[in-house]
């Protein structure tokens, strides 16, 4: 059996080359890869071509020849002093891969929706997108949630604790969504705490959908 008969072969004792084993398995964003993808074990890759807004944390690699600076807020379209603590600015050219952890990513393109999300859910936004960082109402007191309104036209990854599903929320249909699971929603939804019945909850009215995180890990993907 020649060399390459024996690459294709699919003998489970054999053992490969190690410059075949290494070049089959490049972790390098291809030229048209989108600015954010997901590696084959759900790990988030956030190629950079220009600026790409990201969070480091769990970071697993990273081209060298990216600059970041840190990312102020933006409340009402104004920038404040405070800086956005979980984004930074990433500019040039190249790619880095944050691991998932217990968690799942979820990249999702926005075609010039409005969408508000939690704060901490969010990893990373393409910088064609506009956004600026505010707090649910009546959350001040009991469990403040802070809220990023992002509208446009680009990608937005979003990293929750388990399998991420959405609620249709109608004028004559409003739900109660616990609080710990709710991540954002799209479209006109009205969210708002009822203190007096179950402050753990939201009641969501109006008219678009609710995106929800369902208890669960990786393990069971």
């Amino acid at each position: 059996m020649t060399a390459e008969q024996q690459q294709h072969s699919g003998d489970p004792g054999e053992i490969p080359g190690v410059t075949a084993f290494a070049f089959a398995r490049l972790l390098n964003p291809t030229p048209d890869a989108a600015s954010l993808s997901l590696t084959s074990d759900g790990h988030l890759m956030v190629t950079v071509s220009g600026e790409v807004m990201s969070r480091t944390d769990d970071l697993l690699l990273c081209s060298e020849n990216l600059d970041a600076r840190p990312l102020n807020r933006r409340m009402q379209g104004r920038a404040v002093p405070e800086v956005f603590q979980r984004l930074v600015s990433l500019e040039g050219q190249g790619h880095m891969v944050l691991s998932r952890g217990e968690e799942r990513f979820y990249p999702l393109r926005l075609m010039r929706d409005l969408c508000f999300f939690v704060e901490s859910y969010i990893w990373a936004l393409e910088s064609t997108l506009m956004w600026d960082v505010g707090r649910l109402p009546g959350t001040r007191l009991h469990n403040p949630m802070s809220l990023v309104r992002v509208a446009g036209e680009g990608a937005v990854a979003l990293r929750v604790h388990g399998e991420l599903v959405a609620v249709k929320i109608a004028p004559r249909r409003p739900y109660r969504v616990r609080t710990e699971g709710f991540v954002g929603w799209v479209g006109n939804v009205v969210p708002r705490v009822d203190l007096g019945r179950d402050p753990d909850f939201l009641v969501c009215e109006g008219e678009g959908a609710v995106l929800v995180s369902l208890p669960g890990s990786h393990q069971n993907t």
